[in-house]
């Protein structure tokens, strides 16, 4: 004889579970009055009462990006769900992984091919040389090469920060004039014409020329402070372009290649030892620099500035505080991007190949 009590125990412990979360969920009650028979509440009073189901801001207030990746500022909404959301600090915390993660392995390897074939002002094999078991990095750079519009418009900028974390920034005014020139120089470029029409059609960004300036400001070159309690001392170009000192212990960024043939040049970096090397064209070093050590300084070599601040741009919008993985030249790359978690919108903390 069939023992039918087993079967129906299971259906009424599926049905008692069902139930149990439910009562815990604002699925179906956005809006009902209290209700004791649940465990949680899903009306305007339980904000007061401090008894909302965890569900309640996504089901009831629409802080979520559920059906609406793309679409107008909101006011009737907590949080938004289009690109400027990016730069005012105000999307939904569910923005990035339902609207920005339509974004495939396929097509950032065709952007990132792209840009790597339009940048004209890279420097080619022939105009620089490194030895990685010398004293020196670079034995040979050819100084025609560095003296094209972008990259003057980059070495303009270095000795323009502070490199000590903790001590604040104070841009004069004729420092803000060479960030707006530059800012001009590379916006001209094929380059950056290219990683502005992917980050809009890919709805990254807003299509508007002015919008994708102000967003590469506020990524590259509006300052904050380092740590939540610190001064405004630090800037996604200074950390990554530049490099930081924090006390006497610690290099802190440094992912420029030209930063370093400069440094090194000037007697101010030591070349350390070889860590690894990998296609195309990125390599990793120990270095010491104002004679405080870093184990790993990653970066991209012969690369245009506009090409570096590219890359890094996308792969911050479209794969933030993770690794960004595409193709490129056929060979696999990632790059790791950090955000600054304590000031509102999207800065970058840090940018670099990861190998």
């Amino acid at each position: 004889m069939m023992d039918v009590h087993a079967p129906l125990s299971l259906v009424f412990m599926l049905c008692s579970l069902f139930t149990e979360g439910l009562s815990n969920s604002c699925i179906g009650r956005c809006g009902q009055g209290v209700n004791t028979a649940y465990n949680c509440q899903c009306n305007s009073a339980c904000v007061r009462y401090n008894d909302c189901c965890s569900d309640y801001d996504a089901l009831c207030l629409g802080a979520t990006c559920s059906g609406r990746c793309g679409l107008t500022h909101d006011t009737t909404k907590p949080c938004q769900c289009n690109a400027p959301c990016v730069t005012y600090g105000d999307c939904c915390s569910d923005y990035q992984s339902l609207c920005q993660g339509q974004t495939t392995v396929d097509a950032l390897s065709a952007v990132m091919q792209d840009l790597w074939n339009s940048d004209t002002n890279r420097l080619r094999d022939s105009d620089y040389t490194i030895s990685t078991t010398g004293s020196r990095l670079f034995t040979y750079v050819n100084q025609t090469a560095l003296n094209k519009p972008t990259f003057q418009g980059l070495i303009r900028l270095l000795d323009n920060y502070n490199i000590v974390v903790g001590q604040t920034e104070q841009p004069t005014t004729s420092e803000l004039a060479e960030v707006d020139d530059f800012m001009n120089t590379i916006l001209a470029t094929p380059v950056m014409a290219k990683t502005f029409t992917f980050l809009a059609n890919n709805g990254h960004i807003t299509n508007s020329n002015s919008v994708f300036r102000n967003t590469l400001m506020e990524l590259w070159f509006n300052l904050y402070p380092r740590s939540s309690t610190g001064p405004t001392d630090s800037s996604g170009f200074e950390h990554v372009m530049v490099g930081e000192l924090k006390g006497t212990s610690t290099v802190s960024g440094f992912h420029s290649w030209i930063q370093f043939y400069l440094e090194e040049k000037n007697g101010n970096l030591l070349y350390e030892s070889f860590i690894i090397r990998k296609e195309p064209n990125m390599i990793a070093t120990a270095i010491s620099w104002h004679g405080i050590k870093k184990t790993k300084a990653s970066f991209f070599l012969g690369t245009s500035p506009e090409f570096d601040m590219a890359v890094y741009t996308i792969c911050s919008l479209v794969h933030r505080d993770s690794l960004c993985k595409f193709t490129l030249q056929n060979q696999a790359v990632s790059i790791q991007t950090w955000d600054i978690a304590h000031k509102s919108g999207y800065q970058i903390g840090s940018a670099y190949p990861s190998i």
